[in-house]
């Protein structure tokens, strides 16, 4: 496994230490070939409960511009704990498959490279790379 980007575990760590009770953090919205960096805004996916979600919307010290945390609250269904998009999806719509014990990889929906002009919406295949585990940390 690659190591964790400093600037990701350090966030993860405060994460964490406002909410115990999440099970896992993954780094979304890598392109497949691209390594994996500490370099501009990242998305983040944390698995853990509604709860989890709404004290993370309520703790506004952790609110950051650079990074974009998602929370899977039901194993399946995801939402924004912050940011100016406020998403929201499943994580089976996006075919997320795990691949190995630290690497999974998913579809998401984006406007085509037109910027969404004429309406072309193309499924773009991503790669997540876990940052930490409950059961087992990876670094964070």
């Amino acid at each position: 496994m690659s190591s964790v980007p400093p600037g990701i575990t350090c966030f993860t760590r405060r994460v964490l230490a406002a909410c115990l009770d999440i099970d896992a953090v993954w780094s979304i919205d890598h392109a497949p070939a691209e390594p994996w960096t500490d370099a501009g805004p990242c998305r983040l996916l944390a698995f853990a409960s509604r709860a989890v979600l709404k004290r993370l919307q309520a703790c506004e010290d952790l609110h950051s511009a650079q990074v974009e945390l998602l929370v899977v609250v039901d194993g399946d269904e995801f939402a924004s704990a912050w940011g100016p998009l406020r998403l929201s999806g499943s994580l089976a719509r996006w075919a997320w498959r795990q691949t190995a014990l630290d690497e999974a990889f998913y579809d998401e929906a984006r406007w085509a490279e037109s910027g969404g002009h004429d309406g072309t919406v193309v499924r773009v295949r991503r790669k997540a790379f876990l940052v930490w585990q409950a059961d087992g940390d990876t670094g964070a």
